[in-house]
């Protein structure tokens, strides 16, 4: 019986592997540090200059949110291209598209915890 407990779990935990980002491919690899800094500084940005989404929101859901576009770039950009400002274009551009789709997600998880 242990065996058999033992192989779900294995086979729980390799699923969670496989699928653990939506469009299966494994992000480029950035600092803690870097991730923890850009949804801080979008966070503060967002609060700063006081962006509609984030009157329906709690902070927690606007660093969601930013987490969210910083895993977006992750996906395209390597940390060397973020750190070179020749990439600064892209990155925006990035941030820009995915944005919508966050916050859209966002309130969708929201929604579904009430």
């Amino acid at each position: 019986m242990k065996k058999i407990v033992l192989t779900f779990l294995l086979l729980l935990y390799t699923m969670s592997l496989l699928y653990g980002h939506p469009d299966g491919k494994t992000p480029y690899w950035y600092p803690s540090t870097f991730i923890y800094g850009y949804i801080n500084g979008c966070y503060e940005a967002t609060e700063y200059n006081q962006v509609p989404f984030t009157e329906d929101m709690w902070p927690d859901n606007v660093k969601n949110v930013c987490a969210c576009v910083v895993d977006a770039m992750r996906h395209s950009l390597t940390y060397e291209e973020m750190l070179d400002n020749t990439s600064h274009t892209d990155a925006v551009l990035i941030a820009q598209a995915t944005l919508p789709m966050c916050i859209q997600q966002e309130y969708e998880e929201m929604m579904n915890k009430k």
